[in-house]
């Protein structure tokens, strides 16, 4: 059995497949990577099954169990709009968890009330993207009758499967926060924010902020990615960036925050800043950074913020740095989720200087010049 070429022939088809049953391409897209893993893992070891495509959706679909059973266990976070109010919700509230059961309790008691062809049409279609006319075959009925079964089972469970939908987008984990942040950019674009104050705020490909700038406060939540932050200067209404558990107060320098993947990241280029966790506090100057991990503020360490800050220039200077911590930092500006195999070269140390309006020509320039090979699939580009 060939991974690659089994995986190719149903690529396109399994992720339109887990599109719809996530509503995210960038989950979508990393499922369709978890199924190529387990081919490649099962290469060898079995020969090639007889229906090849219902081999590779039955590997998907319990990875999509077991994707979906984690992320509803896992708890979720929704920033509240209220301009009056400044606390977040780390856990669903009861009363929302209880709707939540209601919801998926209903859903099951409406498949059950389907007769057994209408309910068998509806599961095939929506759960394993089988079209109307292989379902009319499975069924022995023709394709308009099996898209009449189709229709009848929406119908009958339609406001129950609006409300498991909705259910799922957020126990998912999918990036709610970010799509209904303040300011947010996509891949590979930036953008530059004068806020209220007259500070300027620029955000990196893949980020998004909270403002909140008025004249008697300053403060800003930094939901993801990266934001360069020149403050004007103003010591009577301090300005206060917020990113997971860090916490920054300034009154007017140039600095960088970062949010990625629960870590925080702050580089200071000018000026001095206070960085802190609620339990401890750091004082940093120019040319100084600090991290955050798990909520807990790490040690200020040198660094040289003109190279940490280039990307807001069109620019990635890396400098005998591991490969790991490349490609994390050519994720904001690439389409596709990058994803390291080989653990061995995660370490590889990398020097030079890459345009971040290139992604494609600094993967092409590591093949060249690395023992690496990039797989291109649906939404995700494996190195191995």
């Amino acid at each position: 059995m060939q991974a690659d070429d089994l995986f190719q022939q149903h690529a396109r088809e399994l992720n339109g497949y887990l599109c719809r049953r996530l509503e995210s391409p960038e989950q979508a897209a990393d499922l369709c990577h978890e199924v190529y893993l387990r081919l490649r893992r099962l290469e060898g070891q079995q020969e090639t099954p007889r229906n090849p495509r219902a081999f590779v959706f039955r590997i998907a679909r319990n990875l999509l169990i077991d994707h979906l059973r984690q992320q509803r266990r896992r708890p979720t976070t929704v920033a509240l709009t209220d301009p009056g109010l400044s606390l977040e919700s780390d856990t669903p509230t009861p009363e929302s968890a209880a709707r939540s059961a209601q919801a998926v309790d209903g859903l099951n008691n409406a498949l059950a009330d389907l007769p057994e062809h209408q309910r068998q049409a509806l599961l095939w279609n929506r759960l394993d993207g089988v079209s109307q006319r292989e379902i009319g075959q499975r069924l022995g009925v023709s394709e308009r009758m099996a898209g009449k079964y189709i229709a009848r089972a929406l119908a009958h469970c339609r406001a129950l499967l609006a409300a498991v939908a909705v259910l799922l987008v957020v126990a998912a984990g999918l990036p709610w926060s970010v799509w209904n942040a303040d300011a947010r950019t996509g891949a590979g674009e930036q953008r530059t924010l004068t806020l209220a104050d007259g500070s300027r705020v620029t955000l990196n490909g893949r980020s998004a902020i909270n403002i909140d700038v008025t004249g008697d406060h300053r403060r800003v939540e930094v939901v993801r990615g990266e934001a360069l932050f020149q403050v004007a200067r103003d010591k009577a209404h301090p300005f206060l960036v917020r990113a997971g558990d860090a916490r920054v107060r300034v009154t007017g320098t140039r600095f960088e925050v970062r949010h990625r993947d629960g870590a925080v990241r702050l580089t200071v280029a000018e000026g001095s800043v206070v960085a802190g966790d609620g339990r401890r506090q750091r004082h940093l100057t120019a040319d100084q950074q600090v991290h955050w991990r798990d909520g807990h503020i790490g040690q200020v360490t040198a660094v040289d913020a003109d190279a940490v800050l280039a990307w807001a220039r069109g620019r990635l200077v890396f400098r005998d740095r591991p490969l790991g911590e490349l490609l994390g930092d050519l994720r904001p500006y690439h389409p596709d989720r990058l994803v390291l195999l080989n653990e061995d070269l995660s370490g590889r140390r990398v020097s030079g200087t890459f345009s971040t309006d290139q992604p494609e020509a600094v993967l092409s320039a590591l093949t060249q010049t690395l023992p690496v090979r990039a797989l291109k699939l649906p939404g995700v580009v494996v190195l191995y």
